[in-house]
């Protein structure tokens, strides 16, 4: 299976990318995921591909250390 192609759709209250598995063709028509809007793919402008690779991981920020309160329950009582 082929890498999914994002399609912006057109409608101004969604503009939202649509997943499409396959080849996009310009003036085809899509429905909208997200509203149901039917809209046609533009030119290439719109159409971004997805990449799935390995994505640039940085290095952790320190942890700092919190106080903890003191626990006062260390013994149950007796009865």
């Amino acid at each position: 299976m082929s890498s999914p192609v994002n399609v912006k759709c057109s409608n101004p209250g969604c503009g939202k990318l649509n997943p499409v598995y396959g080849d996009v063709f310009p003036g085809r028509e899509y429905t909208c995921v997200f509203c149901g809007h039917l809209f046609k793919a533009q030119p290439k402008s719109d159409v971004e591909t997805v990449d799935k690779g390995k994505r640039a991981r940085g290095k952790k920020p320190p942890r700092r250390k919190e106080s903890r309160p003191q626990n006062r329950n260390m013994r149950k009582p007796l009865l």
